[in-house]
């Protein structure tokens, strides 16, 4: 009885050894948050690189990321949809993540949109060589995952509205002219009372305000698309 004590004692003080000696294995766990760390990657259909390249994001750009296959994160893209991205080019460590999350979420659409400034308007178009207004607003959404309606009235429909007087970056800014029955404009409120928008043919993506001037006079309504 005495010996089997001892071996008792001596495996218990094992145990105890090598759970202070044994080094903590970190863990992805998902699903979680990332953040892209390089420009112009792509977005896939699949895991792999012979998959369809669905989009292309640019670093900052938050993600879901719901699974890891291989050396890929599959992550979500709205609307309950899913794609695939490199994990050479997501980090999910948190601390990187928070650095990026201490801005208003919209802040990320407004940062997006001003990459895209001076982009001539094109009628019909939805880049990323040229825009018009609700080509433009639904580009950036999709880039950050987001699927909003491709017409500017159609865009009543996403999102929740928000008054004028409460509005935050990203948020779309709608516009109609009196007499008209439907939206005809749409931008994205980059603060300060300024929009960046596609305005009209021989112009480009650019600031514009909306608190004064045309756009004031015109200024309908507002959605906010990321919470």
């Amino acid at each position: 009885m005495h010996t089997m004590k001892k071996l008792a004692v001596l495996l218990i003080a094992m145990a105890l050894m090598f759970s202070v000696a044994a080094p903590i294995v970190s863990a992805e766990s998902f699903p979680c948050v990332g953040i892209v760390v390089a420009n112009d990657v792509n977005v896939r259909s699949g895991a792999g690189t012979e998959f369809e390249a669905l989009s292309r994001v640019n670093a900052g750009v938050t993600v879901d990321v719901y699974a890891r296959i291989g050396n890929w994160f599959k992550i979500g893209i709205g609307n309950g949809q899913s794609a695939y991205i490199s994990a050479d080019f997501v980090s999910v460590r948190p601390e990187d993540v928070a650095a990026r999350g201490s801005y208003l979420a919209g802040n990320r659409v407004v940062q997006l949109a001003k990459q895209y400034l001076g982009t001539p308007y094109v009628y019909g178009g939805s880049g990323p060589s040229g825009f018009d207004c609700s080509g433009f607003t639904s580009f950036i959404y999709r880039q950050l995952g987001y699927n909003i309606n491709r017409v500017a009235h159609d865009q009543l429909a996403n999102g929740v509205p928000v008054q004028k007087n409460e509005l935050q970056p990203g948020d779309l800014v709608m516009f109609k002219r009196a007499g008209n029955s439907h939206v005809h404009h749409v931008g994205i409120y980059a603060g300060d009372g300024m929009m960046i928008h596609s305005p009209q043919t021989g112009d480009v993506v650019r600031y514009t305000s909306i608190v004064t001037g045309y756009y004031n006079n015109v200024y309908y309504a507002a959605r906010r698309i990321i919470r």
